[in-house]
């Protein structure tokens, strides 16, 4: 069954050349378990950077993987399982690149109430290391009033 749910998102990044960003993000999404996985689904409104459009966003939670595709002002597909790299193009409405990332942790202990994913991984830009990430995100069923 789809529940209404509270998203909260935090996002880390720590640079080679030492400086720090962290962004965070509350919003309301849907999220249903169905045949052992767990999904989630949300928006995003737009910034500058994307051209001030809707991203949608779906996360698709099973044991030790969790696979994240964007979809609107950005397109995205990846897939994080602890040690394995993975590479995907990244589009915007300023064109396409090469992403990839190489998971150091993925955790989950979603229930059918909610719960917590817990990523940290290494991204590159075209093989090159751009940042190391921290991304959590917490996940509360919202229950009827």
């Amino acid at each position: 069954m789809r529940k209404k749910a509270t998203i909260h998102i935090v996002g880390k990044q720590r640079y080679p050349e030492g400086h720090e960003d962290q962004q965070e993000v509350m919003t309301e999404g849907i999220f249903y378990e169905r045949n052992g996985a767990f999904y989630i689904v949300y928006s995003e409104p737009g910034n500058d950077s994307t051209g001030h459009e809707t991203v949608s966003t779906f996360l698709s939670i099973k044991e030790g993987s969790v696979a994240l595709n964007r979809k609107g002002a950005v397109d995205l597909s990846q897939e994080f399982r602890k040690g394995i790299l993975n590479r995907s193009i990244y589009t915007t409405c300023h064109g396409t690149i090469w992403l990839s990332v190489m998971p150091h942790r993925v955790e989950s202990d979603l229930t059918v109430h909610g719960g917590r994913i817990s990523l940290e991984y290494d991204l590159f830009f075209e093989d090159n290391l751009v940042s190391y990430n921290e991304l959590l995100l917490n996940i509360k069923e919202e229950l009827p009033q």
